[in-house]
């Protein structure tokens, strides 16, 4: 006797729909319920999620940046987001930061992960290069393991226009 029925399913949860963004700095495809939030710094973007109870604001400084200088310059900045945190919580625990060569060759890259128990995890990915520095920061609830999984979610569709 044959199959009267036959179907199959899948037990995976399709990918949400994106919104693309593109500026001149970087691309960016997000899922729709984050909304980009009006702000008055000129070169700065916010996204908010009321669902993640996240924020990403992605930023670019430009300056002309001599390659015998960007090491400095990137461990300044790395230093100063530290010590902007401390200034808000004496229980600021910074469980990663390193500063690297950007793999495509075009600078630096920079990367900070901290956490404020029971208030915040802030982590941020940066890029110093011959022409501006680069800033991406995601902010969301204070769960190391969520924030991480939330931070490797988006930045794939992070597209950082080099250099």
């Amino acid at each position: 006797m044959a199959d009267i029925f036959s179907y199959s399913f899948s037990l995976t949860p399709p990918k949400p729909k994106l919104y693309e963004y593109a500026y001149g700095e970087f691309e960016l495809s997000l899922p729709l319920h984050w909304k980009q939030i009006p702000n008055a710094e000129q070169y700065t973007v916010n996204f908010h999620s009321d669902e993640l109870k996240a924020g990403i604001t992605i930023s670019a400084d430009f300056y002309a940046i001599p390659e015998d200088k960007a090491l400095l310059l990137a461990e300044k900045n790395v230093a100063s987001r530290i010590e902007a945190l401390e200034k808000t919580s004496a229980k600021l625990d910074v469980f990663h930061k390193t500063i690297k060569p950007h793999s495509g060759g075009v600078g630096l890259e920079m990367s900070l992960a901290a956490e404020v128990p029971g208030e915040y995890v802030y982590i941020y990915l940066g890029y110093v290069t011959s022409r501006k520095i680069l800033n991406f920061t995601l902010v969301c609830k204070p769960n190391r393991q969520a924030a991480s999984e939330l931070f490797n979610e988006i930045v794939p569709n992070f597209r950082p226009l080099l250099p």
